[in-house]
């Protein structure tokens, strides 16, 4: 997962809203695009971090497709980031836009315009422009409750769905309230937003955390297990070694004819195929040194083996 720092929830809020205290318009509007791109990146990358978990679960066969329509988890949340932040930056330009035509074209100190005076006077572009505000304000209020829904409550069915795979603690215990969380961030400009958002974030980075945890003591155990078993292998090898060597140290101080001899050689390298490389090392010079072995065969044997 891509993490985010806890100060850049800071920062993005910083320059969300300070912008306000500036009366230059350009620093304001720098100042409020710099806000605008770390709060659009951090939507991305919880995102990003979502879809990636799902993926990594669907790999490790810890939910089914099954799994994702009953609960009604989207597999992409990414798709629904880009349009919310298609139309939060169209809201915002075009807002600023409605905005410098009042500034630049209508007195305050005089008395308010009426309407037809005021479209009139600032032209088809603010009436565009006004529409654009509108209609994007509205489709980024409906996206803004659809990523509440994909990113904040579905990591509570996420999180249930791997903890009874795996055994990992529920962090989210309930889903969210979509009107009490728009509710909120309205009234707070946004505030209650970032709160959420931060949140959200630290519930990812913990969760990943137990993940990543879990994961290494699964690895640790597998590791112990593998290394048991390698040990009943060598055990197990070592018993057949001592078996094999009792059985051609007779069969080899038996045989006199050569063509016997072959058919025992030939017996004694099928059997070696059974040991591990070291055990049947081990016992071909252990047969040498009896001098049941001549060199020639003991050479031919140790090629074959290799």
């Amino acid at each position: 997962m891509i993490r985010l720092p806890s100060y850049l929830f800071f920062i993005g809020g910083f320059f969300s809203y300070a912008s306000i205290f500036f009366t230059s318009p350009a620093v304001s509007m720098t100042m409020s695009i710099i806000g605008m791109i770390i709060s659009l990146y951090i939507w991305y990358v919880l995102a990003r971090n979502r879809d990636t978990h799902l993926k990594i679960m669907k790999v490790k066969k810890l939910i089914a497709e099954e799994d994702l329509r009953n609960l009604k988890i989207y597999p992409n949340a990414r798709r629904w980031v880009i349009l919310y932040s298609a139309s939060f930056i169209a809201m915002n330009i075009s807002g600023l836009f409605v905005i410098k035509e009042i500034i630049d074209n209508v007195d305050i100190t005089m008395e308010a315009p009426r309407m037809e005076e005021l479209i009139e006077m600032l032209g088809t572009g603010y009436v565009l422009f006004s529409w654009v505000f509108f209609l994007s304000g509205i489709a980024s209020i409906l996206l803004y409750t659809k990523l509440i829904v994909l990113l904040y409550n579905d990591e509570m069915k996420i999180q249930s769905l791997e903890g009874k795979a795996r055994n990992i603690p529920l962090l989210v215990t309930k889903p969210l309230s979509v009107i009490l969380v728009l509710l909120f961030t309205l009234v707070t400009y946004g505030l209650f937003s970032w709160f959420m958002r931060y949140r959200l974030s630290s519930f990812q980075k913990l969760h990943n955390f137990f993940e990543k945890k879990l994961d290494s003591e699964s690895m640790k155990l597998a590791s112990i297990q593998g290394r048991g078993l390698d040990e009943d292998v060598r055990i197990e090898s070592e018993e057949l070694a001592e078996n094999l060597l009792k059985k051609y140290s007779e069969s080899l101080g038996r045989v006199n004819e050569p063509e016997d001899r072959k058919e025992v050689i030939a017996l004694l390298f099928k059997d070696l195929g059974d040991l591990k490389t070291d055990h049947a090392r081990s016992l071909l010079d252990q047969l040498l040194s009896k001098e049941l072995l001549s060199e020639n065969e003991f050479n031919r044997l140790i090629r074959l083996l290799v």
